[in-house]
């Protein structure tokens, strides 16, 4: 009987536990109207307006501006994205940092007393900052799948991350980054086209505004013709 109680009470505990998510995700999709929310593993988010996250993606602290989208399995943890991002699907952004100088180990269970990836601790302090360091990334950024970000890293407005990449250092607006570590690879307008597009600040003008002006989002050069 006791086994059998047992039993019944951890599927009992499962089913309430799926009940919770699925009626956190339904508070989330009626908060955010107009945006498609897939996931249940949201927590601290805080999104704008036609936002797309999609299934199995887990958010922790993470801010996300209008239109920009996260695809399957990607997660991101103490986060800043900005307007038109796109995210490709495996990405991570945002890890936990262990020390590499000085101290004889890396596990954190010879350096933290609270951390769970260790059921076991060897201190009653902690004497290494393992914290997630916020990373931002600027608007219309497109970051490819599979890339990983550490935290603490920028990344500039209009920037490329190639697929598989691994960013270990800021990302210059406009830069197509690629490999491991991820190196600039080209920049994608010329440093004067980049000065204007920086300038105008189209991620935040009016939706009007942007249909009435959509030909000129295809030709950088029909683009430049309507800021000036």
């Amino acid at each position: 009987m006791k086994v059998l109680f047992k039993l019944v009470s951890g599927l009992l505990r499962k089913v309430g536990s799926v009940y919770q998510s699925y009626a956190a995700l339904e508070r989330r999709r009626t908060e955010n109207p107009g945006c498609t929310i897939m996931s249940r593993t949201l927590y601290d988010v805080h999104i704008g307006e036609a936002v797309a996250i999609f299934d199995r993606v887990y958010l922790d602290r993470v801010s996300i501006g209008n239109f920009s989208y996260v695809a399957y399995d990607s997660s991101l943890i103490n986060v800043e994205v900005g307007s038109f991002c796109s995210i490709g699907q495996h990405v991570q952004v945002g890890l936990a940092r262990h020390p590499s100088k000085v101290f004889v180990s890396t596990y954190p269970a010879l350096y933290s007393n609270n951390n769970e990836s260790c059921p076991l601790c060897f201190r009653e302090d902690k004497i290494f900052d393992d914290s997630v360091q916020k990373t931002s990334i600027g608007n219309d950024v497109w970051i490819g799948s599979n890339a990983i970000i550490p935290g603490g890293i920028q990344i500039g407005t209009g920037a490329i991350v190639a697929a598989g990449s691994v960013v270990v250092k800021d990302v210059p607006p406009y830069a197509v980054v690629g490999g491991n570590p991820a190196k600039v690879i080209r920049h994608r307008f010329s440093d004067e086209q980049i000065e204007i597009l920086l300038a105008s600040e189209w991620w935040d003008w009016p939706i009007e505004k942007i249909r009435r002006n959509i030909d000129s989002f295809s030709d950088i050069d029909k683009f430049n013709v309507i800021i000036n």
